[in-house]
């Protein structure tokens, strides 16, 4: 390339670099997102709402009818088919279900969390082989607004009218959102993990 020409690209060059360095410098930066986790919890809570499947009306409608329904729902002779639909339906997105037991040899309980999806699809093997009925026999409810804690004792058997094998309590907690109730969350336990029987009155000192 001739010396001239080299020169005048030279030139060029250096006269468009501090037009480049401005503007670059003058470019707006891009915008930080801070995460919002709560934002986040409630976009996707809502998202869950829309897919749920739909209770009977008649089961979500007091905390009386929404406790029936889990009771009779998961209850019948061995090889009978589960409305895992309608069971699916009384539960808020999200919700728990927690057994409290107490391992061999251990200690103190162990608490296994897992979701009505997992509980359904263990039940259904279980209950394919085996009949389970579980019957209530005394409740406690307290809350405070829509919150509600409900103490549900309870007996099992395999065949309706058969022996008890096992009693315990159900720790529920609900949630009326203006329309239906839901279910939050269940604990329970038996009495063979916690070492007692089911007390008259629920308290703990």
């Amino acid at each position: 390339m001739p010396r001239p020409l080299i020169a005048a690209c030279c030139a060029v060059a250096l006269l468009a670099a501090p037009a480049a360095v401005a503007q670059a410098q003058s470019a707006p930066k891009p915008a930080v997102t801070t995460p919002n986790p709560m934002k986040d919890a409630a976009e996707r809570t809502r998202s869950a709402l829309q897919l749920a499947p739909a209770p009977r009306p008649e089961d979500v409608r007091s905390i009386d009818s929404l406790i029936g329904a889990l009771y009779d729902v998961i209850s019948g002779p061995a090889g009978q088919a589960r409305d895992w639909t309608r069971f699916r339906s009384l539960f808020h997105p999200g919700a728990q279900m927690i057994p409290i037991r107490r391992p061999k040899g251990g200690k103190g309980a162990a608490a296994t969390p897992f979701t009505p999806d997992d509980y359904a699809t263990s039940a259904a093997v279980a209950f394919d082989k085996r009949g389970f009925f579980e019957k209530e026999t005394r409740r406690e409810v307290s809350g405070y607004g829509d919150m509600v804690q409900v103490l549900s004792a309870y007996e099992t058997r395999e065949v309706a009218s058969g022996p008890v094998m096992a009693t315990g309590v159900n720790s529920l907690q609900l949630v009326f959102d203006g329309q239906r109730w839901w279910i939050l969350n269940i604990a329970w336990t038996d009495d063979k993990a916690a070492g007692v029987p089911v007390p008259k009155v629920f308290t703990r000192k």
